[in-house]
């Protein structure tokens, strides 16, 4: 009861401080504001709308049931989890934060999921989208498509990590059973008619995409009312090891695209890389309170998944920062051809849809023959 009045004077000192800083700066505000507007209209909106609407349709038509009989065997191997959760991996690695978390908390609030997998789940299966990494970050930011594809492997290899270290939560507990449909009994599993379904999968996915949208557009002013107030300049003092970065790492962990974004200005090397493989990790503060926002309906813990994302973006880092000087050449090569020759970056990210649809192809195909071998035996 303490510790929730605590909280609850927190925030309000808090609002009242960010009021007073809008009333101070308010030219900052307004741009900041602005710019989190754009993000959001230009960027996330178009390259994750489509996949929630997708994600809410296949879940009402059943296609977790589906998911679950395919992957059972392989989630469990490695993951430590049910089949039903690949469905939650899955559409996490493709449609982008906080698209991971928001399909875990509601499987779980459907009672699809329990509470042990739930929770192993939410520490790794949400993680930002390729379409964001490679063109938003990559291509956007670095200019350098290659770079781009050298984030996305250790900010997925660092989900795994992650996803494997969580194997250990939860050994000793009992395991929550459910029964897995036939994956031939999946459009039966609605009742409501096909347009309602769209409806109501669109509509939904609107909610969330303006819930989405309204964290950014604050913590964009927030990351920027701080940085004006010189609250980033004074934590650096503390900070040597950060160097000339700390504007734009302090940005990023509050709000983590307009901290990429500043970390462009600075090149590319492999310390930069390092920092950007941690903020893709972490996600910064918008996008925690984003996933919160879902956890927070359920009864997981908020706590364990802040670790794991601290985690992964620790993991992430590092293996960037091991694995730049294998891709330095090529790094280097890109952005010559981005400033000589923009039409081969052009195609080279114009070829990015095709190879990640070919890779998930392949993924599922595997999978299903990993998924019929162990119904036989």
């Amino acid at each position: 009861m303490a510790k929730g009045r605590i909280g609850r004077w927190l925030l309000v000192l808090a609002v009242a401080g960010l009021n007073i800083l809008i009333i101070i700066h308010p030219s900052t505000a307004l741009n900041a504001a602005r710019q989190g507007l754009f993000l959001w209209f230009n960027s996330v909106l178009p390259g994750i709308l489509p996949f929630v609407i997708g994600a809410n349709v296949l879940a009402a038509l059943g296609a977790v049931n589906l998911f679950g009989a395919v992957l059972s065997p392989a989630m469990k191997r490695i993951f430590g989890v049910g089949g039903r959760g690949g469905f939650a991996l899955a559409m996490g690695l493709v449609s982008g934060y906080p698209i991971g978390a928001k399909i875990v908390c509601e499987m779980r609030g459907r009672g699809e999921l329990g509470k042990v997998e739930a929770q192993r789940l939410l520490g790794f299966a949400n993680n930002g989208g390729p379409l964001f990494i490679l063109g938003a970050v990559a291509a956007g930011m670095f200019g350098s498509a290659v770079f781009g594809y050298l984030l996305l492997v250790t900010h997925y290899a660092g989900a795994v990590v992650v996803g494997l270290i969580m194997r250990l939560y939860g050994r000793n507990k009992p395991e929550e059973t459910w029964n897995v449909q036939s994956p031939l009994i999946l459009a039966g599993k609605s009742k409501e008619p096909t347009g309602q379904i769209l409806g109501q999968a669109v509509k939904s996915a609107m909610e969330t995409m303006l819930l989405v949208g309204g964290f950014i557009v604050l913590f964009s002013v927030v990351s920027a009312l701080l940085n004006q107030a010189g609250l980033f300049s004074f934590i650096a003092r503390f900070m040597p090891f950060v160097n000339d970065y700390e504007t734009a790492l302090f940005t990023g962990l509050v709000e983590m695209t307009g901290g990429l974004g500043q970390l462009s200005e600075f090149g590319v090397n492999e310390n930069i890389g390092a920092l950007a493989g941690f903020l893709l990790g972490f996600g910064g503060l918008s996008i925690m309170f984003q996933s919160l926002n879902f956890v927070g309906k359920t009864d997981l813990s908020a706590g364990l998944y802040m670790v794991c994302k601290l985690a992964h973006g620790a993991i992430s880092a590092l293996l960037t920062f091991m694995l730049y000087p294998l891709f330095v050449n090529l790094i280097e090569a890109s952005l010559a051809q981005t400033v000589f020759a923009p039409t081969i970056t052009r195609t080279l990210i114009n070829s990015t849809a095709g190879f990640f649809i070919t890779l998930a192809t392949l993924v599922v195909i595997c999978l299903a023959i990993l998924g019929v071998r162990a119904v036989k035996r």
